[in-house]
């Protein structure tokens, strides 16, 4: 069967991390999201951040990185020792905070390592921001790069993980109620992030606004589109026709 054109929503491997992106183009089949090349750096948290230091002026919350098979023990008295808690323990690959922990002091973190190790052999422990968090999803119209109405997630649990945004304890306010200067830098930071990956498809940046200024989370190269998930709330809320829209993004992929 041959197909003319791929909208792809499958989230994690392999819809998100580049494979199924890499099989498309040896058929030369057109498709929706980022290249293979783009998904799988994106897919990588670890990764992410690295290209994303080197490239663009935007804060990253300081961090750890560490492979399975390496010393948990020396890994926690030594690179991570530097680190503020909180921290967060996550796996490097993966979504839905599958294997992501929230540790609060140092006696804890070797445990959420090996923990995490369950879902990825590679594990980033990063510190704790404390802030706002925002996500703003970003697409291409022509010659255009737009971004949409930013989302302020607010959560009754610690962080915002798989019982936060998948069993409604959670408010996703949107347009969030921030000022306008934040909400033009989250706004300009996700498109220069777009441009800066060069993106394609729609794509969802998240991010921190601390007291110390706006800090980068993580790309999303496949972002819910269920009637529920957040960049149909951002199209709703800027007034666009969710059908309009998907038009959009196969035009201009």
């Amino acid at each position: 069967m041959r197909f003319d054109y791929a909208y792809i929503v499958q989230h994690g491997a392999p819809g998100e991390n580049g494979q199924l992106q890499g099989y498309l183009e040896m058929l030369g089949v057109p498709y929706s999201s980022c290249s293979s090349y783009v998904s799988t750096i994106a897919f990588d948290k670890f990764a992410c951040k690295c290209y994303v230091r080197e490239r663009i002026s935007v804060k990253c919350a300081p961090d750890a990185f560490i492979r399975q098979g390496e010393d948990v023990d020396a890994f926690v008295s030594g690179p991570a020792a530097s680190l503020s808690y909180p921290v967060f323990v996550k796996p490097t690959q993966g979504g839905s905070s599958f294997g992501v922990t929230k540790v609060g002091e140092p006696s804890a973190l070797a445990e959420a390592i090996r923990f995490a190790f369950k879902e990825c052999p590679m594990v980033l422990v990063e510190q704790g921001v404390n802030g706002r968090e925002l996500t703003c999803a970003v697409y291409r119209n022509g010659e255009d790069v737009k971004a949409l109405p930013i989302i302020e997630i607010i959560t009754e649990n610690e962080y915002f993980d798989y019982d936060a945004k998948y069993n409604g304890h959670s408010d996703e306010v949107c347009p969030a109620q921030v000022p306008d200067e934040l909400r033009d830098l989250v706004q300009s930071t996700a498109c220069d992030l777009y441009r800066c990956f060069g993106c394609k498809g729609v794509v969802r940046m998240d991010f921190i606004s601390s007291d110390e200024g706006l800090y980068f989370l993580e790309v999303n190269t496949i972002p819910g589109m269920t009637s529920a998930s957040l960049v149909p709330k951002m199209v709703r809320a800027a007034g666009l026709d969710i059908t309009d829209f998907l038009s959009t993004i196969i035009d201009n992929s």
